[in-house]
C-alpha cells in the first residue's frame, strides 16, 4: 500500500512519526491556553490522481447485493479487501437496518480470513452496535470489556475508540478521566483522531494534564498521520481535514486549503468531495472562482448522481448559465430526482412549471401531478398543500368542492405554512359559522404576531370590521391598525427623485410588498421606476418581471405599470406587444390590463378588441374591467354592456367581489340579483374602495340601509390620508342627505388641510355655488389664494378659470394679494403654450401702447407655434384685422388652417364659410 509523502514529513514513516510525536510532546513547551484558533498551513501531497476512492457501485445497487445475501459467503465479486468499505457504507446509510446483515459479514470473515485478529473483530462489531444505538445488547455482549482486556496489544484506534466509549457514557458508565487517559495513551501512540481531539481542547484553552504539545504542531502533525496509507478509505479521511478547515471550528478557517483538500479527495475519486468543490466555485467564498474547474467537478457529482449536484446542474441549464439555456433539460433532470423519491425533484419540478406557466393542459396536469405526488412524501412541505389548494379552487371556484380545499389548507397548516394559514382562515371567514369566525381571528393574529405575513392584517381587519357577526369591533382594531399597510404606491404620485429620496423606506416598504406578493405595488414599483429612469425602461421591466414571475398577474402587473408611466408609442407598442404574448398563453391579468388599453383608444375596432378579451377570459375577468367596459360602451353610444349568459354563469363561479356586484347589476331576476349580491358580500375586500364600490351598488340597487352599513365600516376604518378622505367624502357625498353632504365637506376640508391637493377641487366644486349653506367666502379667497400660489404652470389656467366664476367681491380680494399678469408671464416663461395664450389676453385687452400690443402678439405667436388651437385662431383673427401686427390675409388663412387641423371647430367653421364663398 502506498504512503503519502506530505511536504515537510516525506522522510516521516509510520514509526519514525510515531516517536517524533511522542518526543515532541514531551519537550514542547508553548502555552497549552491559546485563546485564538491555530492557523495551520497544512496542504495536499504532489502526487499523481488515480481513482482509488470511486464506488464501483451505486448504494441501491449495494444494498440490493447485500439484502439478498445468504450469509453463507461474500457476494459475488467482494472481496475481502472490498469488505471494509462496503459494510462501513452500509453501516453509514442506516446501521440499525443493516445490523444482522453487518454483523454476519464480520463473523464470517472472523471465521474465513486468517488476517482478521479479534481485536479487529470486536472493534467492529462494538462499533456498529454504537452506530445502531444498540446500547444494552451491547452491554449485554461483554464486547467492550473484552476489548479492555487486551491491554498493550490493542492498537491505537482500539484505545481511542475505547475512549471515546468512556467520554460519551455509550454501553459503559461515563468516566471523563478515564476517558482522558485512554487518548493521551492513544495519542502517544500515533493515533490520529486521539491527537486531534486533544489539540482541540487545548486550542479552546483547556488544560489536559499529561499533554503540552503547541496546538499548532499537534494539529499538523494528526492531519499527516490522518491522512495515511493512499487506500481505498483514504477520501472520507480527507474529507476531514477538508471540513476543518471549512468550519473553522478547531483550527484558523482557510477556504483555500478546504477547496484543495476537497479538490485532491475528487481527483482520487470521490464524488462527493467532487460536489464540495463545485460548490465552492459557485459561491467563490475565500477562493478565487473558476468555471472550468467548477463544470468539470460538478460533471463528476453529477455523474454520481450526487443529489445536489443534480439539482444545481439542472438550475445552470435553468438560468442559462455556464450552458446553454435547455429548459427541458432541466426539467428532465428533475423528473429524475422525483422518481427517485428525492423531494428536491418534485419541488424543482413544480417551481419551474409555474416559471414556465402553465399554458397547455398537459403543463398544468403535471403541475397538479407532482403537487399531489410532494404532498404523499413523508415530511411533504406545508407550501405543497398550500399549491394545491389554491389549484383546486382555481379549477372549481370558490364555491364548489370547499371541503378538498378545507382539507389542503389544514394540511398545510398544520405543517407551519404561513400561506396555508392565510388561506385557511379567509375560508373561516367565507364560508364558516360564529366559532370558525374566532379561529380565522386567532390563526390571523398569529400570523401577524410571529410570521409579519402580506396579507394577514388585512384579512383581520375584514374579520374584525367587515364581517364581524356582531359589527364592527372598533376597539379590538384599534390594537392592531398600527400595523396596517400603508398604500404606499400613493405616496409617490407626481414622483421625483428627491421624493424618492426623503421617501427611502416606504419605497423600500413598497418593494418588498411587490416581491412579497402584492401586484398592484407590483406595477407601482415599475411605473415609480419607469417615471424616473424612461430611458432604463427594458432593464426595469425585465428584472421585475423576474422577480414576480411565480406569482399569478406578476408581470402583468409590472408590463402595465411600465405602460402607463413610458413616454413614447414606440415603448408602449413594445410593453403592449409582451402583455399580449402573455395573454394568447391565458394570462388573464395582462388580458385585463390590455383591456383597458383599448378601452382608452375610443374608436370602435378597440372597443371591440377589449370586449372579446373581456369575454374570452369568462368569469376570471377582474370585476373591475368589466365596470371600465359598461363606462366605455355608453361613452361610445352604445348604450349599457349586456355581458352573454355565459360570462354571468362563470362569474357566479369564478368572479371577484367586483364581477360579482356588476353580474347582480345585470341579471333580470330578483332571486338572481341576491345570489350574486350574497356571494359579493363574502368576498368582499375591507377598504374604502371597495366599501365605496358597494355604497354606490346599494343605492342604484334602492338600499340605502345597505350604503349606511358600508359607511359605518368605513368610518370604523378611520382614514387619516388625505386619499381616503376624499373617497369616504365621496361615498358621503352620493348618499345625498344634509348630514351625508356635511360629512362629505368635513372630510374634504381635513384632506385639504394635509396637503392632498385633490381635495381641493372638490371643494372649489363646492364654493361654486355662493348660495350654499356651505359657502364661505373668507375660505373660498383662502382656498383660490392658496392654489393660485402653488400652481404649476399647467394647472393656472384651469384655477384662473374658477376665479373668473367667483363673486366680485372674490375676485376683488384676490387681485389684491395675486397678481395674475406676473404668474402667467413666468409660467409662460417656462414654456407653458395656455399661459403665453392668457398672458397675451391680458396685455392685449390692457394696451395703452403699441409696445404692449406687440408683446401681446409675440406671446400669441410664440403659443400658437407651441401647438395651441386657440392662440392659432387669435392670431389669425390678429392677421386679418391688423392688431398688433401687420395686416396679413395670407398669414391669417394659413394660421386659421392650422387651428382647425389642430382641432378648433370655430376655425374649421370659418375656413369653410370662406371656402364655400
Amino acid at each position: 500500500m502506498k504512503r503519502l509523502s506530505i511536504p515537510g514529513l516525506r522522510n516521516a514513516g509510520r514509526g519514525r512519526a510515531r516517536s517524533l510525536l511522542l518526543a515532541l510532546a514531551l519537550s514542547a513547551t508553548a502555552s497549552a491556553a491559546m485563546a485564538q484558533q491555530p492557523v495551520i498551513d497544512f496542504r495536499p501531497p504532489d502526487i499523481a490522481a488515480a481513482k482509488v476512492c470511486a464506488d464501483r457501485k451505486s448504494n441501491d445497487a449495494l444494498e440490493l447485493q447485500w439484502s439478498n445475501w445468504d450469509g453463507r459467503q461474500l457476494p459475488s465479486g467482494v472481496e475481502y479487501r472490498d469488505l471494509d468499505r462496503e459494510l462501513m457504507r452500509l453501516r453509514n446509510i442506516d446501521a440499525d437496518k443493516y445490523f444482522d446483515t453487518v454483523k454476519s459479514a464480520y463473523d464470517l470473515r472472523r471465521q474465513e480470513d486468517p488476517y482478521y485478529s479479534r481485536a479487529a473483530y470486536l472493534l467492529d462489531v462494538v462499533a456498529l452496535y454504537v452506530e445502531a444505538e444498540r446500547f444494552d445488547e451491547l452491554k449485554a455482549t461483554g464486547f467492550v470489556m473484552e476489548l479492555e482486556t487486551i491491554g498493550p496489544s490493542a492498537t491505537p484506534g482500539t484505545i481511542n475508540f475505547l475512549a471515546d466509549l468512556y467520554l460519551e457514557g455509550k454501553a459503559v458508565p461515563q468516566d471523563i478521566d478515564r476517558g482522558i487517559q485512554r487518548k493521551l495513551q492513544a495519542a502517544y501512540n500515533g493515533d490520529p483522531d486521539a491527537v486531534l481531539f486533544l489539540a482541540e481542547k487545548t486550542s479552546k484553552g483547556e488544560d489536559v494534564p499529561g499533554w503540552d504539545m503547541d496546538p499548532q504542531l499537534a494539529f499538523t502533525l494528526g492531519f499527516s498521520s490522518l491522512l495515511g496509507n493512499l487506500d481505498n478509505a483514504i477520501c472520507g479521511r480527507v474529507r476531514r481535514i477538508a471540513r476543518a478547515f471549512e468550519s473553522g471550528e478547531v483550527i484558523a478557517q482557510d477556504h483555500a486549503l478546504a477547496e484543495a483538500w476537497y479538490r485532491f479527495a475528487a481527483d482520487l475519486g470521490d464524488d462527493q468531495s467532487a460536489w464540495q468543490t463545485a460548490r465552492y466555485h459557485l459561491s467563490g467564498e475565500g477562493i478565487e472562482k473558476d468555471n472550468t474547474t467548477l463544470l468539470r467537478y460538478l460533471q463528476q457529482a453529477f455523474d454520481a448522481d450526487i443529489v445536489p449536484a443534480k439539482v444545481q446542474m439542472a438550475k445552470l441549464y435553468e438560468e442559462g448559465d455556464l450552458v446553454p439555456p435547455d429548459l427541458g433539460r432541466a426539467m428532465a433532470i428533475y423528473d429524475d430526482l422525483a422518481a427517485d423519491g428525492e423531494p428536491v425533484g418534485y419541488e424543482r419540478a413544480i417551481q419551474l412549471l409555474a416559471r414556465r406557466g402553465l399554458d397547455t393542459p398537459q403543463d398544468r396536469q403535471k403541475y397538479e401531478d407532482m403537487l399531489e405526488a410532494l404532498t404523499k412524501l413523508p415530511d411533504a412541505p406545508g407550501w405543497a398543500f398550500s399549491r394545491l389548494g389554491v389549484l383546486t379552487q382555481e379549477e372549481n371556484g370558490l364555491w364548489t368542492d370547499q371541503e378538498a380545499s378545507r382539507r389542503l389548507f389544514e394540511a398545510a397548516a398544520e405543517r407551519g405554512d404561513g400561506e396555508g394559514k392565510l388561506h385557511l382562515a379567509r375560508l373561516y371567514l367565507r364560508d364558516g359559522d360564529a366559532q370558525d369566525h374566532q379561529k380565522a381571528i386567532a390563526i390571523l393574529e398569529d400570523l401577524i404576531s410571529t410570521e409579519a405575513k402580506a396579507g394577514a392584517i388585512d384579512a383581520l381587519r375584514n374579520a374584525l370590521l367587515c364581517t364581524a357577526p356582531d359589527g364592527p369591533q372598533i376597539a379590538e382594531w384599534a390594537r392592531w391598525k398600527s400595523l396596517e399597510n400603508e398604500d404606499w404606491w400613493r405616496l409617490f404620485e407626481d414622483v421625483t427623485e428627491a421624493k424618492l429620496t426623503d421617501k427611502a423606506d416606504a419605497f423600500a416598504d413598497l418593494q418588498a410588498s411587490a416581491i412579497g406578493g402584492s401586484m398592484k405595488d407590483a406595477g407601482g414599483v415599475a411605473a415609480i421606476l419607469t417615471e424616473l429612469e424612461p430611458a432604463r425602461v427594458d432593464d426595469i421591466i425585465e428584472h421585475w418581471r423576474a422577480l414576480v414571475r411565480d406569482h399569478d398577474g406578476g408581470e402583468a402587473s409590472v408590463l402595465e405599470g411600465a405602460y402607463n408611466a413610458v413616454d413614447t408609442d414606440a415603448r408602449r407598442e413594445k410593453i403592449r406587444s409582451a402583455l399580449q404574448q402573455l395573454a394568447d398563453g391565458g394570462d388573464i391579468a395582462a388580458m385585463a390590463a390590455l383591456a383597458e388599453i383599448y378601452m382608452n383608444e375610443d374608436d370602435a375596432a378597440s372597443l371591440k378588441k377589449a370586449t372579446d378579451l373581456v369575454e374570452g377570459a369568462g368569469g376570471r375577468m377582474k370585476g373591475s374591467v368589466l365596470w371600465h367596459l359598461d363606462d366605455a360602451y355608453r361613452e361610445a353610444g352604445k348604450g349599457r354592456y349586456q355581458p352573454p349568459e355565459t360570462l354571468l354563469n362563470e362569474i357566479a363561479a369564478f368572479g371577484d367581489f367586483q364581477a360579482l356586484l356588476f353580474a347582480a347589476d345585470r341579471v333580470k331576476s330578483d332571486e338572481r340579483r341576491a345570489f350574486y349580491y350574497d356571494r359579493a358580500e363574502l368576498i368582499m375586500p375591507c377598504d374604502i374602495d371597495a366599501l365605496g364600490v358597494k355604497a354606490g351598488y346599494a343605492l342604484d340597487a334602492g338600499r340605502p340601509d345597505t350604503a349606511d352599513e358600508a359607511l359605518t365600516v368605513a368610518l370604523a376604518l378611520s382614514p387619516e390620508e388625505g386619499w381616503q378622505q376624499v373617497k369616504l367624502g365621496d361615498i358621503y357625498l352620493t348618499l345625498g342627505s344634509i348630514a351625508d353632504r356635511e360629512a362629505a365637506f368635513k372630510l374634504y376640508t381635513e384632506a385639504y388641510e394635509q396637503g392632498y391637493r385633490p381635495a381641493a377641487w372638490r371643494l372649489l366644486d363646492w364654493y361654486s355655488d355662493p348660495g350654499s349653506r356651505f359657502y364661505q367666502e373668507d375660505d373660498h379667497v383662502k382656498l383660490l389664494t392658496e392654489l393660485l400660489n402653488s400652481a404649476e404652470p399647467d394647472e393656472l389656467y384651469s384655477i384662473a378659470s374658477r376665479l373668473k366664476k367667483a363673486p366680485d367681491s372674490v375676485r376683488a380680494k384676490i387681485s389684491q394679494v395675486f397678481d395674475m399678469k406676473d404668474a402667467y408671464r413666468q409660467a409662460a416663461g417656462a414654456g407653458n403654450p395656455v399661459a403665453m395664450r392668457e398672458l397675451a389676453k391680458l396685455l392685449r385687452d390692457g394696451a395703452s401702447v403699441e409696445s404692449e400690443k406687440s408683446e401681446a402678439s409675440d406671446w400669441l405667436e410664440k403659443a400658437a407655434k407651441a401647438g395651441d388651437a386657440e392662440a392659432m385662431l387669435m392670431l389669425a383673427q390678429a392677421y386679418a384685422f391688423g392688431v398688433g401686427v401687420e395686416h396679413s390675409a395670407d398669414k391669417a388663412r394659413e394660421w386659421l388652417k392650422a387651428a382647425a387641423t389642430a382641432g378648433d371647430e370655430t376655425a374649421a367653421n370659418l375656413l369653410s364659410g370662406l371656402e364655400t364663398n
